[in-house]
């Protein structure tokens, strides 16, 4: 039984790691056509990535309305904001 234990972690072992894509480093880019793809839809957690690399952000964050947020201007941030809805209502830099 041992021996079984073993070779399934040495199999295991030799299995490929899918690649990963590298992290955005920014400045974040926010053009009409990332704009079309996202803005209108319903915002869901899982999307939150999938905007921020096709932005190059380094960092996201999501506003919804009333939400406090700092005035800071980073050119490494995206801003996702939503609608009262809970769609995505636009998406900037800052």
């Amino acid at each position: 039984m041992k021996h079984v234990v073993i070779v399934a972690l040495a199999l295991g072992a030799c299995a490929q790691t899918p690649a990963l894509e590298p992290l955005p480093t920014g400045p974040c880019r926010v053009d009409l056509a990332l704009r079309m793809r996202w803005v209108g839809q319903e915002f869901k957690l899982s999307m939150r990535d999938d905007i921020q690399r096709e932005a190059n952000a380094r960092t996201a964050r999501v506003l919804r309305p009333d939400d406090a947020a700092t005035m800071d201007l980073r050119e490494d941030r995206l801003n996702i904001r939503l609608s009262e809805d809970g769609k995505i209502n636009s998406l900037d830099c800052g």
